[in-house]
C-alpha cells in the first residue's frame, strides 16, 4: 500500500505516522493546516522526520540544527507567514512596475502632442521604440 492510500494512521506508533499523514495531505493546504493544528503529535516532531517531510512532501520547514525536536504547527505557520510576506512584496513590486509603465505612457502621450519623435520619446521614458509606438497607436 502506498502512503497516499493510507487513511487510518492510528496503527503507526513511531514518527512514521506524522510523515505518512503529512504526505497524505501535502497537496491540500487547508487539510494540512487542520491536521497540524488538531494533532498534538505535530508539536514535537524529531528533526529527522521533519527532514523527511521536507524531502518527500516538498515542504520547506525551517529546521534549527541545534533542535532535536521541532514544533511543526509553529513552523508551518511561520512558513505560511513568510509566503504571505513574499507574496505581498511581489505584489508591491508588480504595482510599482505597473505604475512606472502607466506614468511612461502618460509622458509619452504628452511628448507626442508636443511634436517629439518616437525615438526621443522612447529615450525619455526609458522604453524601446516598439513599445512606445504601441502606446501611441492605441
Amino acid at each position: 500500500m502506498a502512503p497516499r492510500e493510507i487513511t487510518d494512521f492510528t496503527g503507526f506508533r513511531t514518527s512514521i505516522r506524522q510523515l505518512f499523514e503529512v504526505l497524505q495531505n501535502a497537496y491540500d493546504k487547508e487539510k494540512m493546516q487542520e491536521v497540524l493544528q488538531n494533532d498534538e503529535k505535530f508539536s514535537k516532531v524529531d528533526r529527522e522526520t521533519v527532514e523527511a517531510i521536507n524531502l518527500f512532501a516538498g515542504t520547506d520547514i525551517d529546521i534549527d540544527e541545534k533542535e532535536e525536536v521541532i514544533d511543526m504547527c509553529k513552523a508551518w505557520e511561520e512558513q505560511k507567514n513568510e509566503g504571505r510576506e513574499l507574496g505581498r512584496e511581489e505584489g508591491r513590486e508588480l504595482g510599482r512596475e505597473e505604475g512606472r509603465i502607466r506614468q511612461a505612457k502618460v509622458t509619452a502621450l504628452k511628448l507626442q502632442k508636443k511634436g517629439h519623435s518616437i525615438e526621443d520619446i522612447a529615450e525619455c521614458v526609458d522604453f524601446d521604440e516598439e513599445t512606445v509606438k504601441k502606446w501611441l497607436v492605441s
